[in-house]
């Protein structure tokens, strides 16, 4: 009865993230272009894990700071130029080459 009631809710689980990521393959992507004006990596002391950041300023003058990954953090240095692609809770950074 306990290995039903567990495998339920591991199915459960799993449908809803199927579900979710469905949503975010499916909803509209926002594009907006923006100049990277600074870079920083949060170390944590108890961890090994670094998390990155950018802070873009959009052509409107609106600034945020995003958390990326370690790749695309790697690649793209103060001054690019950026899209920042959104795509429901998904989020990604692509260098513009001019």
């Amino acid at each position: 009865m306990v290995l039903m009631g567990f495998l339920a809710v591991l199915f459960i689980l799993f449908f809803s993230l199927w579900l979710s990521a469905r949503r975010d393959r499916r909803a509209p992507k926002v594009i907006r272009r923006a100049i990277v004006l600074d870079k920083r990596v949060r170390l944590e002391n108890d961890s090994p894990s670094e998390d990155y950041f950018f802070t873009c300023e959009y052509e409107n003058g609106e600034r945020e700071e995003l958390e990326v990954d370690e790749s695309e953090y790697g690649i793209i240095v103060v001054g690019d130029t950026v899209n920042v692609i959104r795509q429901r809770k998904m989020l990604r950074v692509e260098r513009v080459v001019s």
